[in-house]
């Protein structure tokens, strides 16, 4: 039996409950069979259980093997294939008891139904792939803030890089200002560490920031090559 949730918060329960129906028709429980059970994204075919049940799969250890959906075993059009292949070989059956097609046999039953399915799981995939790019790149044209945010900044509600003027320095938080002012005694002589020593920042970022000329110009100048970073400086000479 194999059970995948793509995430910690979703539940393994329907799963359960239908591959337990079909234990029970047949006379079985859950005690009666090897039980295999991942949480991760079904595009991803690195899921420990999953390549140990293809592992006894490859070997023909089993005779059948259940599932919930065939998009419990993979997302991945070659990967169900290379598994669908793998268990003609072996004379394995593919029982799936929530599906469109309900087994996929050896001697080809359901097996078209299932590469169908695959088709369109890829299809699907790229799809997103192509829509989490397009998202990417249109947050870029719109000059927002992608990846970590610099020390001394923070992304406001539209994904747009502000610099912090009022941190919450429970959460970790470091301000422009703090960050300005730290720069500034480093420059007057004091050491990473004595100018780190009561701020929420490591030596090494003072240092890492001390020693790009234009990551020092965004705290200490107040202006900065990058577009995105310059417009969001524009509010600290606003405000001062």
């Amino acid at each position: 039996m194999y059970l995948r949730a793509s995430t910690a918060d979703q539940t393994l329960e329907n799963q359960r409950q239908s591959i337990g129906d079909w234990l029970a028709d047949r006379g079985l429980d859950w005690d009666d069979v090897d039980q295999y059970a991942d949480i991760g994204s079904g595009a991803d075919d690195d899921r420990d259980e999953f390549q140990a049940l293809f592992d006894e799969l490859r070997a023909g250890a089993y005779e059948y093997v259940v599932c919930w959906e065939i998009s419990r075993l993979s997302r991945r059009g070659a990967t169900l294939q290379e598994w669908f292949d793998t268990a003609a070989d072996t004379d394995t059956t593919i029982i799936i008891t929530d599906g469109a097609v309900e087994t996929v046999e050896p001697g080809g039953q359901g097996r078209f139904v299932a590469d169908i399915i695959g088709m369109v799981y890829q299809q699907e995939r790229r799809q997103l792939i192509r829509r989490i790019e397009s998202g990417i790149d249109r947050a870029q044209r719109e000059g927002k803030w992608l990846g970590q945010v610099p020390a001394g900044f923070v992304r406001d509600g539209d994904g747009y890089l502000q610099p912090n003027l009022n941190p919450d320095h429970n959460a970790g938080e470091t301000g422009y200002l703090e960050l300005r002012h730290a720069l500034e005694q480093i420059d007057a002589g004091g050491s990473y560490r004595s100018v780190a020593d009561g701020l929420p920042v490591t030596r090494q970022t003072l240092s890492t920031i001390d020693g790009d000329p234009e990551r020092r110009a965004w705290y200490l100048d107040g202006d900065a090559d990058d577009e995105r970073v310059d417009e969001a400086l524009g509010e600290v000479a606003v405000d001062e």
